[in-house]
């Protein structure tokens, strides 16, 4: 009777333990797609911004554009909004927008 209860006891605590791992390796696989999705989506738009605004000025101070974003997965329409700050001073801004259709593309160069 007392080796059948050490036997359940032991099959109970390996359990668990094979629990705690198994949680933290989901954990870890649920952070790296948010990272991984979080990359190639808004942040790839904002790094194509960027370098849209390293080739020169855009012709206004405040001017939104269309941007479309082909993932594996999908293709997301992103407003793509520059605002001057200052003479050399720029906010980019980059959101998922499907009404942002009737904007110009972003061009390839300013």
């Amino acid at each position: 009777m007392v080796v059948v209860m050490m036997l359940i006891l032991t099959a109970t605590a390996m359990a668990a333990l094979q629990m705690r791992h198994l949680n933290s390796a989901l954990r870890i696989e649920q952070a790296r797609q948010r990272s991984e999705t979080r990359v190639n989506g808004p942040v790839m738009v904002l790094a194509i911004a960027c370098a849209r605004l390293e080739t020169g000025d855009p012709p206004s101070n405040n001017v939104s554009y269309r941007y479309t974003h082909n993932s594996s997965t999908e293709s997301l329409v992103y407003r793509v909004t520059f605002q001057k700050l200052t003479t050399d001073r720029w906010t980019i801004t980059a959101n998922p927008d499907a009404t942002a259709g009737s904007l110009p593309n972003l061009p390839v160069k300013f």
